[in-house]
């Protein structure tokens, strides 16, 4: 498993990870708007530069945080995972649920 952060100074080097890579995760957090404008990019580097078989699965992350600080809805991520053909799930590391 490779983390690119979602960085851009990373970028040059994602072609090397998606080689032979059989799934990506793009994780995003729920609080954090800014994150999740960057999926969109991401699918795109990962369709670009990845396996065509490639699985892929949108992740919300940080699900444990009380939901007036969610800037990102569940029914957002869902939509955006239904229109790019992506499975969807919300995780919470801190509780463990969905890991």
């Amino acid at each position: 498993m490779f983390d690119q952060a979602g960085q851009e100074k990373y970028k040059s080097l994602t072609r090397f990870y998606y080689r032979g890579a059989c799934a990506a995760l793009l994780v995003y957090d729920i609080t954090r708007w800014e994150t999740f404008k960057h999926v969109a990019s991401w699918l795109e580097d990962v369709r670009d530069l990845g396996n065509k078989n490639m699985t892929i699965m949108l992740i919300g992350n940080k699900y444990d945080i009380s939901a007036y600080k969610r800037e990102v809805s569940t029914e957002e991520g869902e939509q955006f995972s239904k229109e790019n053909g992506l499975a969807f799930l919300e995780t919470s590391c801190k509780t463990a649920h969905n890991v």
